[in-house]
C-alpha cells in the first residue's frame, strides 16, 4: 500500500489480482478525483446524490468536462438523481444549467421516498468506474473500477433507481 500525505489530502492505493481501489481523503482530493473522473468518460455519467453536491460539482472544471462529453457524442448520457428540488433552490448549479441547455443528453430525476434513508453518494462513469462515498456528507471517498463487484451493484442500483424516478420538472427551464 503507498501513501501520498499532504496536510489537505490523503490519497492511498491498494491493488490485488480481483480489484484496484484508490482511497481519497479530503475536499480537494474529492474534487479533483471527480474532476479526472468525468474528464475520462467516453459515453454515460450517472450521479447519484442527495443536492448534487455543490461543492464538489458546481465546479468550472466538471461543467466543462460535462460540456465536452455532450460535445463529443450525440448519444452520450448524464443521469443525475437527486432527493429534492428545493436541496438545489438558491443555487446556480452549473449542472442544472446545463441540463436546462442540453436536454437530449443530460436528465435531472428525483429519487423516490422509499430511498431516502440511503446515507452514500457515488459518480458512475461508462458503468465501469465509480467514486463512491459511504457517507454523502463526508469528503472520504473509494474509487474503484471494473471488475469490482461494486462498480456492478451500484450501477444495477442506479439504473433500477432511475426508472422508478420521477422528472425533476421545476428544474426545468421556462421558455416564454
Amino acid at each position: 500500500m503507498s501513501f501520498s500525505n499532504t496536510s489537505d489530502q490523503k490519497t492511498s492505493s491498494l491493488s490485488t489480482d480481483q480489484e484496484s481501489s484508490q482511497l481519497i481523503s479530503g475536499y480537494q482530493a474529492l474534487q479533483q478525483a471527480s474532476q479526472q473522473l468525468f474528464a475520462n468518460a467516453h459515453k454515460t455519467i450517472q450521479i447519484y446524490t442527495r443536492d448534487c453536491d455543490p461543492r464538489i460539482l458546481n465546479q468550472r472544471n466538471i461543467e466543462q468536462s460535462v460540456i465536452d462529453l455532450v460535445k463529443r457524442s450525440r448519444y452520450s448520457r448524464i443521469e443525475i438523481l437527486i432527493q429534492t428540488e428545493e436541496s438545489l433552490s438558491g443555487i446556480d448549479h452549473r449542472l442544472v444549467s446545463l441540463a436546462q441547455r442540453f436536454t437530449s443528453s443530460i436528465g435531472i430525476k428525483l429519487i423516490p421516498r422509499d430511498y431516502f434513508e440511503e446515507a452514500f453518494a457515488f459518480y458512475l462513469v461508462d458503468s465501469k468506474h465509480i467514486l463512491y462515498r459511504q457517507n454523502h456528507q463526508d469528503y472520504h471517498a473509494e474509487r474503484r473500477q471494473m471488475p469490482d463487484f461494486l462498480v456492478k451493484e451500484k450501477s444495477r442500483y442506479f439504473d433500477k433507481i432511475w426508472q422508478e424516478s420521477s422528472p425533476a420538472s421545476f428544474l426545468r427551464a421556462l421558455y416564454l
